[in-house]
């Protein structure tokens, strides 16, 4: 079966956070480099600069009154999950309204561009298809996709809005109203929401030259003086529905709301605008999403959205956005409890998987693992108002966001552990000294680097129906590409892609079926279908049901029976209802 070993986890060590040097440039230049806010508290999480308050910031002219909505996480009448309440399940709503076949989309439905950078369907059956200039939407009525750009209200390069209640800042460079709306490329990612909802991830700029406003020479990208700190992040899309046949997107309306994401503590801290991968909970705890930026992982409970003051956003957010959490690891380092002191790595999360019971598996470049559910955006005071410097919101709950509340087992792989190399710097207790360490041991970041700090470039997290968790390892940037593994809550064990029938070593996706299969994207050889418990593998090449064997991302649709597999490729799109 390809296996080539399997190590049993030492130790598994809670993760913490940077108030020193954090570095995570990604390799396509769109990454965070800067001093993150808080102390090493056991956790991936922001904690405020003096662990325990917010930083002073003066209020709006108008006081800074917050109007709550009842479902907004009140504190006598917090959101249960994601604060909805349905009847989606896996399966429920049976066959679906489109075949049961396997079709391809492209340009004769109406896609004028390519490559397609993502395919999903929403609660009510839409299909969306998305390339980086536009996002399409076809309809279960329809016969073709239409068409939306910036014209209709997405906020891509040139559909911006702008920010001033920067001007209320009590630190940083630059107080003065900025626009947000992506850059460069455009749309990086969807995924599909409740009825007729989809959201559309983009592209960040980063100026990694700008040193205006630090005085130690790290890169101003990320804090509140970096102009370029509304760019990217995400739009919450909403159709409504004319008239489902019609195939002008003037006779349709989205609803288009931007989540200019922020660090929940404090707006000094702008470190996520990159969308590198989206999941959205339909059946466990419903109606959240997640997404993995190119810093931190975000939790968004859209249903609990609601018009936040303009003049200071911050606190009104906290009720339907919780930023950010990052297992993370250090710069050929053994992390110490002194974030001062060590330069952290974490960031470009393009793995992310929930499990069976609503917990997200996360996969970056450099460190990965798993956080737990809690409803909470941020922690709720007595009066109804949110406490951005509290302990039990999603992000605020320090080393327990890793932590199963039933076992008290942690995740949190890459904190502490000697690469293949068998040296790494250690702390004296006044400086960092190279010197020798068990190869091979402690917890690793999934796969084994030469050194901690060094990428394992993870591209995917996958869950079998085992219960097993899947990671692939990918060549992004040049990096080295490490394989498979597989994590069974005590060991790892690791595969050759070429033994479960890969023609190359470029995953650059991975889902896993109800049928207890893996199905692993390449970057050229389009999908391969691998039985983990057989070791029998089968493929599915351009031509056999896919337009091009360039594979960028999938999803699978689990509200129909049978399952839908949505593929997205550099040629066009496709559905996959007939597995091979």
């Amino acid at each position: 079966m390809g296996k080539l070993g399997a190590w049993v986890l030492a130790a598994v060590v809670f993760v913490g956070c940077s108030g020193g040097s954090q570095v995570t440039p990604t390799d396509s230049g769109n990454g965070n480099t800067g001093i993150d806010a808080g102390t090493v508290d056991g956790g991936g999480n922001q904690a405020p600069l003096d662990a325990g308050t917010t930083i002073p910031i003066p209020p709006p002219v108008d006081g800074g009154t917050t109007v709550t909505p009842a479902d907004g996480g009140t504190a006598g009448n917090p959101p249960a999950d994601g604060g909805v309440t349905n009847t989606m399940a896996v399966g429920s709503l049976g066959v679906g309204p489109w075949p049961t076949n396997n079709v391809t989309y492209g340009a004769a439905d109406g896609i004028q561009e390519t490559p397609i950078v993502g395919i999903t369907t929403d609660e009510s059956q839409n299909l969306w298809v998305a390339t980086n200039s536009a996002l399409y939407l076809r309809t279960p009525a329809a016969t073709r996709f239409i068409r939306f750009d910036a014209s209709a209200g997405l906020h891509l390069q040139s559909n911006s809005t702008l920010y001033c209640a920067d001007q209320f800042f009590a630190g940083g460079t630059d107080k003065t109203c900025r626009a947000g709306a992506a850059s460069d490329p455009g749309i990086a990612e969807i995924v599909g929401g409740g009825p007729n909802e989809v959201f559309v991830g983009y592209w960040g700029f980063h100026n990694w030259a700008d040193l205006s406003s630090q005085p130690d020479g790290v890169p101003t990208d990320g804090i509140w003086g970096d102009i370029y700190r509304h760019t990217g992040k995400i739009d919450r899309v909403r159709l409504t529905i004319v008239d489902p046949k019609q195939v002008d997107a003037s006779s349709d309306k989205l609803d288009v709301v931007r989540f200019d994401v922020v660090s929940g503590n404090t707006p000094e801290f702008w470190h996520n605008r990159d969308s590198y991968r989206m999941v959205y909970d339909h059946f466990i705890h419903k109606h959240e999403l997640y997404v993995g930026f190119e810093h931190g992982i975000d939790k968004f409970s859209p249903d609990l959205w609601f018009e936040p003051n303009k003049q200071w956003p911050f606190n009104d957010e906290l009720a339907w956005m919780s930023d950010h959490l990052h297992p993370m690891t250090c710069m050929h380092q053994l992390c110490i409890d002194d974030e001062s002191r060590m330069t952290e790595m974490m960031g470009d999360w393009r793995g992310l998987a929930l499990d069976a019971k609503g917990d997200l598996w996360v996969g970056g470049k450099w460190s990965a693992g798993k956080i737990f559910y809690t409803p909470l955006n941020a922690q709720v005071n007595a009066d109804g108002t949110r406490n951005g410097g509290g302990t039990t919101g999603w992000f605020q709950r320090a080393g327990k966001s890793y932590e199963d509340p039933v076992t008290h087992q942690s995740f949190t792989f890459g904190f502490q552990f000697c690469g293949t190399a068998g040296h790494e710097l250690q702390w004296n207790g006044s400086a960092w000294v190279d010197g020798p360490c068990p190869a091979q041991s402690g917890t690793p970041p999934v796969f084994w680097p030469p050194q901690p700090g060094d990428p394992v470039s993870i591209t995917a997290v996958a869950v079998t129906t085992d219960g097993k968790s899947w990671w692939s390892s990918g060549p992004v940037g040049g990096n080295i590409a490490y394989g498979l593994a597989s994590y069974d809550g005590k060991h790892f064990a690791y595969f050759n892609p070429a033994d479960v029938g890969m023609s190359e070593n470029n995953i650059t996706d991975m889902i896993g079926l109800p049928d207890g299969r893996l199905v692993i994207a390449g970057g050229r050889s389009g999908l391969t279908f691998w039985n983990p418990a057989t070791g029998a593998h089968t493929s599915m090449h351009a031509g056999q049901g896919l337009p091009s064997d360039q594979v960028i991302r999938m999803e699978l649709d689990m509200m129909v029976s049978p399952p839908a597999l949505h593929v997205s490729t550099a040629n066009g799109a496709a559905t996959i209802r007939v597995f091979p």
